[in-house]
């Protein structure tokens, strides 16, 4: 997790390296390479507020240390004047173009938030893509109480009634204590094999004896089990629908600010000059489609 980390914020730090270079004297100097200057202030503004309690010293200073060394070869690749180069100037362009156009991609968008999809356009995907919704595997829903020790286990099974599960896991459970409207289904092959080998032939609302595992005494009530081949409810998929809905009127979205800008913009198409290699037989003749197209 902290290498990770490291490497996201990096990521994030290099992104806003060039800040280092403006000239700020009401804070202090954390590095310097010739007249480029990293300043303390620098350092903490170039961090995601996400990230700030999150941040080591010792990240720190091995960013500084990346900044340094980034600073030492840029220095010299500009002193060598490798960014008059004609193949690195075509990089550096190229690079740049990337950059902008993911940026204009980026302020194009908009976020799953943004849409108001109603339940009818939910339940129409839903109902037409049904059958990519069919579960793979046996599936259990449960809730569950967890002590110590096996004396404490038997106390707390000894006291259950159909109604007071909840109660008794607020009182006596060293887990946290789940909610069953929002508890998901589990598929039976990933549980510990001392709970699957239970839950299976276990009845909907049934609570089991306790079950030893490494963390403790475990007792479940069985809220729920589905087989093998049935569907997934709408709510279970409820938010992947959203997003592949999100993701489909991005692509929508793209592709109008695309289609205006072509509307507006001088640009040619020739592709009747590339010419078919031997990839293409594979593909056979109907996947080349040669175009001449000029757009004024």
């Amino acid at each position: 997790m902290n290498k990770w980390i490291v490497i996201c914020v990096t990521a994030f730090l290099s992104a806003g390296a060039l800040v280092g270079c403006r000239e700020k004297t009401e804070s202090p100097i954390v590095a310097r390479v010739g007249k480029s200057k990293l300043t303390l202030d620098d350092l903490h503004e170039s961090i995601p507020p996400e990230y700030s309690d999150r941040i080591s010293r010792s990240q720190m200073l091995e960013y500084v240390k990346q900044w340094v060394d980034t600073e030492l070869l840029y220095q010299e690749a500009m002193r060598r004047k490798l960014h008059k180069e004609p193949i690195i100037r075509e990089r550096l362009e190229k690079m740049k173009k990337d950059l902008l156009g993911a940026e204009m991609i980026s302020r194009s968008s908009f976020h799953t938030s943004d849409y108001q999809i109603s339940d009818e356009r939910l339940r129409a995907y839903y109902e037409k893509h049904k059958e990519s919704f069919r579960r793979e595997s046996d599936v259990v829903r449960y809730i569950e109480i967890v002590v110590g020790d096996l004396k404490t286990a038997w106390k707390v099974r000894n006291m259950m009634t159909p109604d007071n599960f909840l109660d008794l896991a607020v009182r006596f459970s060293e887990g946290p204590v789940q909610d069953p409207r929002t508890v998901p289904f589990v598929a039976i092959q990933d549980l510990p094999p001392e709970i699957a080998g239970v839950v299976g032939n276990l009845r909907i609302k049934g609570t089991t004896a306790p079950i030893k595992l490494a963390d403790g005494y475990h007792i479940l009530r069985l809220l729920d089990k589905q087989s093998a081949g049935t569907y997934h409810l709408l709510s279970e998929v409820r938010n992947d629908i959203l997003n592949t809905l999100a993701t489909e009127a991005q692509k929508d979205g793209l592709e109008q600010l695309l289609s205006d800008l072509r509307l507006k913009t001088d640009y040619e198409l020739n592709l009747d000059i590339i010419p078919i290699n031997a990839a293409d037989s594979s593909s056979g003749p109907d996947s080349i489609t040669p175009e001449k197209q000029v757009e004024n």
